[in-house]
């Protein structure tokens, strides 16, 4: 537990005047388990639990930021505990049990509560909502901390070179400790395989409210939307670009696939198989294309940062109108989730349109009568056969 002491409770929610902790420690323990162990991960909560039974707490505010990484994760899990707990209890410390049965506990210096119970629901209501928006600046925290990059060498005051991490003692360690061990969490803020992959950049296209807890229960509809809709429409390959594009800011390697079919899984180039990659990466440049796996080529004209950077943007503005009308965290009226749908749909097919006016026809071969007869317009050449390219652009949005 990392709440024992009455003094602890009291300095995460001073507005209460019990005298013992004894009869909430229960609903701490709960409260731990059911509320702040998954966002944590059970590592972190171990760790930190280990950390307070060897370490004295600070006894000061949660704003103190001279207290140590360790400290201040203590002192914010301390107040999303508190609140919750205390929203828990409040129902059972409402109700006197004794040998005359049960009685409504009243303190003869204070008025009775109301009779039908709005004081005492109000007063929950108000410890959960805290108890939340104390774990949602738990979480943005931590997200801080993943962010900030290692402090490295600098200049002193006489001029010499010195070390933060130096300066600072075990507190850097501290801070890579903690984050490593955060990442073992469901509730680690970057989910790097989506393209959109945190609450941060979800905030930015939809209002949330900037709640870490209500993008972690959007991620299993972002996924479905990204996997079956997004990557049935543009191809699978596209969008591990686009979305390794949007993470990492880099451009794809022209040449640092194999064709599709060239080397066996778990097996290594022979001489052979390395001169047909090579031979295929002299044709790549010769084209201007690049071979990308199992589904279809490129065109380099879809591998430049600009198209890049607005693939981003505008499958990210599709996932979004697709969630409103698909989830059911998010609340909305039946015609907006209706509305929202039929946009992204509107935008998945502009998309698509869009990729197509960037592939130029390859150029078609002389016949026997020394004519060159013109590509079908209604096929762009990415590729592999016509059936391929026809297959890909035509598949299911929904």
């Amino acid at each position: 537990m990392i709440i024992t002491t009455i003094s602890e409770l009291r300095l995460a929610s001073p507005a209460h005047a019990l005298d013992s902790i004894d009869g909430l420690v229960g609903f701490i323990d709960n409260s731990e388990h059911d509320f702040l162990e998954d966002k944590l991960g059970t590592p972190l909560y171990d760790a930190l639990c280990q950390w307070y039974d060897q370490n004295p707490a600070v006894r000061s505010s949660v704003s103190d930021y001279q207290t140590g990484y360790w400290n201040r994760l203590l002192l914010l899990a301390q107040r999303c505990v508190a609140f919750d707990a205390l929203g828990r209890a409040i129902g059972m410390q409402a109700i006197s049990v004794n040998n005359a049965g049960i009685n409504m506990s009243i303190a003869d210096d204070y008025p009775a509560p109301d009779k039908n119970g709005k004081t005492i629901d109000l007063y929950r209501d108000t410890c959960t909502k805290e108890a939340h928006a104390a774990l949602n600046q738990l979480l943005r925290q931590l997200e801080q901390w993943c962010k900030r990059p290692t402090p490295g060498p600098s200049l002193d005051s006489e001029g010499s070179e010195s070390n933060d991490s130096t300066v600072l003692g075990d507190s850097v360690a501290e801070r890579d400790e903690i984050v490593a061990l955060w990442k073992e969490s469901r509730y680690y803020y970057l989910a790097a395989a989506l393209l959109i992959p945190s609450c941060e950049v979800l905030q930015s296209y939809l209002n949330i409210y900037d709640s870490r807890e209500k993008f972690i229960q959007l991620l299993p509809d972002l996924r479905f939307i990204q996997e079956e809709i997004i990557a049935n429409s543009i191809g699978e390959d596209l969008l591990k670009v686009v979305i390794d594009f949007a993470r990492d800011g880099k451009l794809p390697d022209a040449t640092d696939s194999v064709p599709s079919g060239t080397v066996p899984s778990g097996t290594v180039p022979s001489d052979s198989v390395a001169g047909e990659k090579t031979s295929a990466a002299n044709s790549s440049k010769a084209t201007g294309r690049r071979d990308s796996g199992n589904l279809f080529t490129f065109h380099f004209s879809l591998l430049t940062e600009p198209t890049l950077t607005r693939l981003v943007h505008r499958l990210r503005k599709v996932m979004v109108a697709l969630l409103v009308g698909r989830t059911s965290v998010l609340k909305y009226a039946k015609e907006q989730k209706v509305q929202a749908h039929d946009d992204g749909v509107r935008m998945l097919q502009n998309v698509t349109e869009y990729l197509k006016s960037l592939v130029p026809p390859e150029p078609a071969s002389p016949v026997s009568d020394g004519t060159v007869p013109a590509p079908p317009p209604s096929c762009p050449v990415l590729g592999g056969s016509a059936a391929d390219n026809a297959a890909l652009w035509t598949a299911p949005l929904l």
